[in-house]
Parts: structure tokens; sequence; C-alpha cells
């Protein structure tokens, strides 16, 4: 079935906008090195030896075009608390990211799989949102339990850009308490989580809304 064909079907089975909280993964396929641009203008903390990437991924990796995954900055202030201390290697191009050095520039995390539909219904919001509000706020996904190849494709079908990180096991869960994606972080300057969305977002009104009560953020 094509990959367009795939998603409809997904996106009509959303009637319920609410967080998955099943898991269908199965044994994931790796990604690839490269370079990257930072979160903020704040300093770069260097980037960390990227993971190795399957070679049969990388025209997957290029047809999605995805923002190269972001640095941390040196030093992050260990008396704030900010994101959980956890690496993930990146879906795309860019460094393994340890999520709590991502400071300096609001942060919109999403956690996401495409093997969820109500993450398939919002993606053209959080898609939209990451294009108008590039060099403003920094958006970061986290795909669970996922495959590559199935995330991939899923954001070349939407045309997504912003990038994720990978979490295979699912740890996130357990790290910000959350039963399942969809789940959306608004995450200070500081690192600091603000605020949060369990499920499917409804709608770019709703969002922007989030956007302004959390981060101070007007679209």
């Amino acid at each position: 079935m094509a990959a367009g064909k795939q998603l409809s079907v997904l996106i009509a089975s959303t009637i319920l906008l609410a967080a998955c909280s099943g898991s269908a993964a199965s044994e994931n396929e790796s990604g690839d090195a490269g370079a990257t641009p930072s979160i903020a203008a704040a300093q770069d903390a260097g980037p960390t030896e990227p993971a190795p990437k399957d070679p049969a991924l990388v025209p997957s990796i290029e047809e999605a075009a995805l923002d190269p995954c972001p640095p941390g900055v040196s030093n992050p202030d260990a008396a704030i608390p900010g994101l959980p201390d956890v690496t993930y290697r990146c879906l795309g191009y860019g460094p393994d990211v340890n999520l709590s050095t991502l400071r300096g520039t609001p942060l919109v995390v999403n956690v996401w799989a495409s093997w969820c539909p109500p993450c398939i219904a919002e993606m053209p919001i959080l898609t939209s949102a990451a294009a108008d509000l590039r060099g403003e706020v920094q958006f970061l996904g986290i795909d669970i339990q996922d495959q590559d190849a199935s995330a991939l494709e899923m954001m070349t079908a939407f045309g997504a850009d912003f990038p994720s990180v990978v979490d295979q096991p699912g740890e996130i869960r357990g790290l910000l308490a959350i039963s399942g994606p969809p789940v959306t972080f608004f995450v200070n300057e500081q690192g600091v989580i603000v605020g949060r969305h369990d499920g499917a977002l409804p709608s770019t009104e709703y969002f922007n809304a989030l956007l302004d009560q959390y981060l101070g953020v007007s679209r």
C-alpha cells in the first residue's frame, strides 16, 4: 500500500484524539552522521559523536530532509531543573541529543510515533507552526518505540522538517510521566517544562493559545 494511502487510512481512524497508550514497536533501524546548527545563540556544547546510521536508511533520511538535531549548551545550570538527563540519537542528521542541555530558546517537545493515529492527526498543526516559528521557537520530536523507516516516511508525507530523536525503548514514558503519545511539552529558555498537552492537538487555534500561554509566543 502506498505511503499516502496508508496515512489517509490512519487519519480517518482518528475518531478519538486521545493519547495512544499501546506500543506497536518492532526492532528499530538505526540512523546516520552529520553536522549541526545551534538551538540558540547560546554557547554550543559541541556535538556528541552521532550514532552510526544504517546505510539503507540514507535515501529516506535525505528525502525527509529534516532539520539537523540541535546541540545543547555548555554546562547548563544544574540548579535549574530542566528536561531529563537522557541522551537519544537523531532520527535524521546531527548529534545525539541530551535533553537536559537544551536551553536558551523556547522549545516545543512533541512525543510521537508513526503507529499512533492521533499523532498523525496533529502532525499538520505542528508542521505549520514549526515552519512559521523557525528561529523563534525550537521544535523537537521524540519518536518512541517506532521504526526509523516508518517515522521518516510519515515525516516525508507531511513535509514535516523539524528534527526528532529516537527513543526505541520508550523510556521517556516514565521520565515524563506519560501513558503514551502524543504529548506536547512547552519548555522555556531555561529548559524548564512550563506546560503540557496530553493527546492530539485539536486545532491550530488551540495550539496557538498554548504557545502564547506557556511561552509568550504569538502566532
